[in-house]
């Protein structure tokens, strides 16, 4: 027996086989924060309604009266992200982005907020190039947005050679072309906020 059905509008953030029969989702929604549920596979037709990373999708859930677990009743996608799946970069750096998420939701209390970022990071994943500045601007953002003193704290320790390329990547759109300069210094940027985050706050980053 199961509990009544109960709806989210998440995003999923990882998926991974459970057992032989299910697929266990890692999911964001504005009302719940990030939660698990499992999703059995058919064995007809695998491909029916099968989540994809980073879908938006409307799921109907049902919780067993035994437990907690949370099981897929009905599996709707609003937005396939396929763009990012065809770039291994894009892959990459979403990945973690949403690992990083999915790992350290529970200390996040604004979920509303929470998930309209994350839906426009992965818009900007799938949409835009270079996906290594927009997770620096995504990490960035939710930061600030999460309250943690970026600017008054990570900014000041930043090398100051790599302050003038950082206004850049942080304050301006994604560019359709990058100069040597730039690239050259984003992974330096993303590394110093990274280890910031790191020494002063509560975020575990994903393990590689």
């Amino acid at each position: 027996m199961s509990e009544p059905n109960s709806s989210e509008h998440a995003l999923i953030l990882s998926l991974e086989p459970s057992g032989e029969s299910y697929l266990k989702l890692s999911a964001l929604s504005a009302e719940s924060g990030a939660f698990l549920c499992l999703k059995r596979r058919s064995k007809k037709n695998p491909l029916k309604d099968a989540p994809d990373l980073f879908d938006t999708a409307d799921i109907s859930l049902e919780t067993a009266r035994s437990g907690t677990t949370r099981f897929v009743k009905d599996y709707r996608t609003i937005n396939r992200r396929l763009a990012i799946g065809n770039s291994y970069k894009k892959l990459l750096h979403a990945s973690e982005f949403a690992k990083l998420i999915a790992n350290n939701a529970p200390l996040m209390g604004d979920y509303p907020a929470l998930f309209k970022l994350c839906e426009q990071s992965l818009d900007a994943f799938a949409e835009r190039s270079y996906p290594e500045i927009i997770h620096l601007k995504s990490l960035y953002r939710l930061l600030y947005t999460e309250g943690y003193p970026v600017r008054e704290s990570w900014w000041p320790k930043l090398q100051d050679s790599l302050k003038t390329e950082a206004r850049v990547l942080l304050n301006q759109p994604t560019p359709e072309t990058m100069e040597n300069a730039l690239e050259e210094s984003v992974n330096d940027v993303m590394q110093s906020l990274q280890n910031w985050l790191q020494h002063e706050t509560d975020f575990k980053l994903p393990q590689s």
